[in-house]
């Protein structure tokens, strides 16, 4: 097996070949991510307000 068959390069940079998220992809991410960015919004307003 080579090591030289995954070496990123700027001509062959994996990003460039993942089809972009599906719409539904991309709403799972925000159901799984919603509650903790609030969670952290909420934390970060209440250390901001006692500063």
């Amino acid at each position: 097996m080579s090591t030289q068959a995954n070496v990123t390069t700027a001509d062959n940079d994996p990003r460039d070949t993942w089809p972009d998220p599906t719409d539904e992809q991309l709403a799972v991410i925000r159901r799984i991510l919603a509650p903790r960015i609030h969670q952290a919004r909420a934390e970060r307003a209440v250390e901001q307000s006692a500063a």
